[in-house]
């Protein structure tokens, strides 16, 4: 999430501040900061603390009130010879739906809303249809260009088309939320090509409506319970600021409570991104397993050859601020996207998106099996495209690189 307001520095030039006018109390959440020149364009990247005051607090304390050359703070996204990648700028006017994955998920935009959008599917027969093999899942948003929601038809469409994207298939597909009616619209896709589903609840606000609405699309499915590998309360809610570890994990006891009376015996979670854990290691204590996103795209110093090795060095963070030092550690986000401008050594393009995700993928599963969520199964042209996303939030669908 992009926070409104000015970025300062301290009274010492080393704590970043975001001044807030509408910011209540002081926080301090983890983020990307993306540093451009005076015409917006990318100089670099760097992964930092960053606290938010209320205006009023900053005042006070004499935080210098000047903006300084560059800011502007990304999401969580707060990558062989890197091949050359057109720096597309931001189309004009295309207006963001309010969706779940658009935590940053991830240009060139479509040439205008298409209802009728239809997933891309490379032929089958390919030499890398093995490329994704030991990833456990996918993830996958059920929206129209124009932001809309996928009908079921479109929705079984998709996961036909979804069970072409590897040999052997992926066998969990993670969604985010139970908003358009998705989840009663996924589980029959889900029922025909036998996979199971990674649920989410996404964010707070009227938390037993929305496990409800979920438990009763569950119930009305031919599978049932046993369709359901995960659920998942909040996205990356800490790293966003829209909550704090406390209120998730409170929101998440509460939501397991409700789920185990309602027949369900499966794992409980709450997905954060790896800085927002590192900070708050009770997130992934208080689950019944580690679930963290992890995108190496947003790191400029990592090129599309070390995507896997910057994966295995998060992870193995996150584990040494665990309390249970051999809780399962799943990845429930990661990928590379296939256009977009460059973020210093992390370059999007296709090439480069099958060299990161093999590399991830062949990584992780050496290293630290345990659970691998690639990032996305298709392209998401909902998504409205800006600098600090480096103009790829659009573009990382896992049917390019197959």
């Amino acid at each position: 999430m992009r926070l409104p307001g000015m970025m300062v520095k301290d009274k010492d030039g080393k704590k970043v501040i975001m001044v807030e006018n509408v910011a209540a109390t002081e926080n301090e959440v983890p983020g990307v900061i993306v540093y451009v020149d005076v015409k917006s364009s990318v100089l670099r990247t760097a992964t930092e603390m960053v606290r938010i005051r209320p205006y009023a607090k900053a005042k006070a304390t004499g935080v210098h009130m000047h903006r300084p050359d560059a800011a502007a703070m990304a999401s969580h996204r707060l990558q062989v010879k890197p091949e050359a990648t057109p720096q597309v700028q931001a189309p004009p006017n295309n207006k963001e739906a309010a969706r779940p994955n658009g935590q940053g998920a991830t240009s060139k935009s479509p040439p205008g809303p298409r209802p009728d959008w239809v997933p891309k599917v490379n032929p089958p027969a390919n030499p890398d249809a093995d490329l994704t093999a030991a990833a456990t899942g996918v993830t996958y948003s059920p929206y129209n260009a124009d932001g809309t929601c996928r009908s079921a038809d479109q929705i079984k469409a998709d996961f036909q088309r979804l069970a072409t994207q590897q040999d052997p298939p992926y066998s969990t597909v993670r969604i985010y939320g139970v908003d358009c009616d998705q989840v009663a619209r996924v589980m029959p896709a889900a029922d025909a090509i036998g996979v199971k589903l990674f649920l989410g609840i996404f964010n707070l606000d009227d938390l037993n409506s929305q496990i409800n609405t979920l438990v009763a699309a569950v119930n009305a499915s031919s599978r049932g319970w046993t369709a359901i590998d995960t659920i998942s309360v909040g996205n990356e809610l800490v790293n966003n600021g829209q909550a704090t570890a406390q209120q998730v994990i409170n929101a998440m006891n509460a939501a397991r409570t409700t789920l185990r009376s309602a027949g369900y015996t499966g794992p409980v979670v709450t997905v954060d991104t790896f800085l927002a854990v590192e900070r708050n290691p009770s997130l992934c204590d208080a689950s019944d397993y580690c679930a963290i996103n992890i995108h190496p795209f947003f790191d400029a110093d990592t090129p599309a050859e070390q995507a896997g090795a910057f994966v295995l060095r998060k992870v193995k963070d996150v584990r040494s601020v665990l309390k249970d030092k051999s809780q399962k550690v799943v990845v429930t986000e990661s990928g590379w996207p296939w256009q977009g401008n460059a973020n210093g050594k992390a370059v999007p393009g296709r090439d480069n998106q099958r060299v990161a995700v093999r590399s991830i993928v062949d990584v992780y599963a050496a290293e630290n099996p345990g659970g691998l969520f690639l990032f996305t199964a298709f392209d998401d042209p909902w998504k409205k495209p800006e600098a600090w996303t480096f103009y790829a939030e659009q573009f990382w669908g896992m049917d390019v690189a197959q």
